[in-house]
């Protein structure tokens, strides 16, 4: 069969590109793997972790450190690694301890000598490795959305720097995009940053913007004072009981009164509010399944706002002015209080978001915690039931 000229330049283009995309995966795939590589050299290594994260909920920065270890442990078959970190304070001392021994998580907390173990796979804890093969992976699947980009000079060390665009999009004309940044030490291969820039509608009514900032840094390689006798419970430490849990108000019991306080100033009792259909929703912000609660709830007041209904949302952990900075911005028309602390107790909440719903005459007629899809279907159709 004969091949016309058209048929052969076409052939040439298609291989062309076919090598260039195959040249554009590796040099991605690649520059994380020979890190990962780097890592895996070591018998051991151990390494500060800085996180910076800042959220749009409340404008405020988040910071935690701690140190960091790592040591081969090549009859682990989950992972070949045991893995340690310590959460430090201010002062650079520990205060906690987590570590993956092999089979378990264990958590100590030096501050009252107890532990607590865990059934975890270790890949949950295992934070710059699992960052790192995650990249790895993206690379070779999805290379048309990473990008080296120049080198880069941080604090006089010379960079490569990775861009990693897991997603970019625009809906309802809002750019919304999630972007990672990892910059490697040109010289010892090791990750210096990892930077996140979230721009996401996903929940609530406005658009969120993260911020995260992890810092690796005082890498150290094959120390001799490190061995698996680093991975036991210290003496004297014992384990952590965790005391009962309360049940929920049960229904048909009366709702305990409380005092909350409203960002305007007024304080609100549940014994005003008698002759209504009460919803308590009780939240924090920065709760990811409360955060998704925040449409259906507008929605919800905005159905039942002329009616005996009332929405009574409120947090013990945020202040007046953390309220009232999440409502603007969120542009949530119900009523959110503060100092719920009383309210948490007495109403044996544990989990967030719950939900307690109280009748007309004072009394709990239903309670559930969580966020699910049908969350507004199955509140419109108790406030329906109680209203009748």
């Amino acid at each position: 069969m004969n091949l016309t000229i058209k048929t052969l330049i076409k052939i040439s283009i298609c291989t062309v590109f076919a090598l260039l995309y195959n040249i554009n995966v590796n040099a991605q795939a690649t520059l994380v793997q020979k890190t990962i590589d780097k890592i895996k050299s070591y018998k051991n290594l151990s390494y500060q972790h800085l996180s910076k994260v800042k959220e749009s909920f409340t404008n405020d920065t988040l910071t935690r450190q701690s140190k960091n270890f790592i040591l081969k442990a090549p009859d682990d078959k989950t992972l070949g690694y045991l893995y340690r970190t310590e959460t430090l304070n201010k002062a650079g001392n520990s205060v906690s301890t987590e570590f993956y021994n092999g089979k378990n998580l264990i958590r100590i907390n030096q501050a009252d000598s107890t532990y607590l173990i865990d059934e975890i796979n270790g890949k949950a804890v295992m934070g710059l490795l699992t960052d790192l093969n995650w990249i790895k992976d993206f690379a070779v699947k999805q290379s048309s959305k990473m990008v080296i980009a120049n080198d880069t000079i941080i604090n006089a060390i010379t960079c490569s720097h990775l861009i990693i665009n897991y997603r970019d999009t625009i809906i309802n004309n809002e750019h919304l995009y999630t972007r990672f940044h990892l910059f490697i030490d040109k010289v010892s291969d090791m990750p210096v940053y990892l930077i996140r820039n979230v721009r996401s509608a996903d929940i609530g009514n406005a658009v969120t913007n993260y911020y995260s900032k992890d810092s690796y840094f005082d890498y150290k390689f094959d120390q001799n004072d490190i061995s698996v006798a680093d991975w036991v419970i210290p003496n004297g430490f014992h384990e952590k009981i965790d005391e009962p849990e309360i049940p929920l108000l049960p229904v048909g019991s009366i709702a305990p009164d409380f005092v909350l306080d409203g960002v305007d100033g007024k304080k609100i009792t549940l014994s005003k509010l008698r002759g209504k259909v009460v919803l308590l929703d009780y939240f924090f912000v920065g709760c990811y399944p409360c955060m998704l609660s925040l449409k259906p709830l507008n929605s919800i007041h905005e159905k039942y706002k002329n009616q005996n209904v009332a929405i009574v949302s409120l947090t013990e952990r945020d202040n007046e002015k953390v309220v009232a900075e999440f409502r603007k911005n969120y542009n949530i028309k119900y009523p959110i209080y503060v100092n719920g602390r009383d309210a948490v107790k007495s109403y044996h909440v544990r989990g967030f978001p719950t939900f307690y719903f109280i009748d007309k005459e004072g009394k709990i007629a239903n309670v559930f915690v969580g966020y699910g899809d049908d969350f507004e279907e199955k509140v419109t159709s108790v406030i329906d039931k109680l209203l009748k």
